[in-house]
This record gives C-alpha cells, sequence and structure tokens, in this order.
C-alpha cells in the first residue's frame, strides 16, 4: 500500500532566504538543519549558491562548512612563476595521500 505524498509547494526566493537565514542563525551545519527541517540538502545548497549570485557575492569565493567561513584570497602574482612546474599533496583521513604533479 503506498504512502500518501505530500504536496508539492514550490517556495519564493524570499522563502528561501528566509530559510537560508534560520540555518545560519540556527549554529548548525546545512545538513543537519537540513535534516532537522526535511529539507534536501541538495535543493538548500543551490538556492544559497543562487540567492548569493544573486547579491552580486561570488559563491565560488567563500565556503561555508560547519558554521566556519573560508573566503579565498586573490592571487596577487603580476608575474608568472619562473618555473611552470607544481606539486601539490594533501592528507586525507584513513592514511590516503593525495599528490598532484606538473
Amino acid at each position: 500500500m503506498n504512502q500518501p505524498t505530500k504536496p508539492f509547494t514550490r517556495l519564493t526566493p524570499e522563502q528561501w532566504q528566509q530559510i537560508i537565514d534560520q540555518q545560519m542563525a540556527s549554529g548548525l551545519s546545512q545538513k543537519a538543519f537540513c535534516q532537522t527541517q526535511n529539507i534536501s540538502l541538495a535543493t538548500f545548497t543551490n538556492w544559497k549558491r543562487k540567492l548569493k549570485s544573486d547579491a552580486g557575492i561570488d559563491s565560488a569565493n567563500v565556503i561555508q562548512t560547519s558554521g566556519q567561513e573560508w573566503i579565498e584570497l586573490p592571487n596577487e602574482l603580476t608575474e608568472p612563476p619562473a618555473s611552470p612546474d607544481w606539486h601539490i599533496e594533501l592528507e586525507l583521513p584513513g592514511g590516503v595521500i593525495l599528490r598532484m604533479r606538473h
């Protein structure tokens, strides 16, 4: 037997902004907040990104995780480095090491 489905309600951008503001004020992570409100995390983050870009804020430069904000600083180099070679090493949980070289 199928359970009755909840009627679909489309929210306005203003309503999504209120939900985003509530999440920020709650102190909960986006994932935890969405679970308590029965909201899809993907939909929440899509609306957050859309509203930031509509407000003129470059969402690529601000990343929020668990209430902490990380802001990407602009690269102030005016000339390219002498060597185009680079090496990045990232240690991940579980002993995984990701190495990237050019």
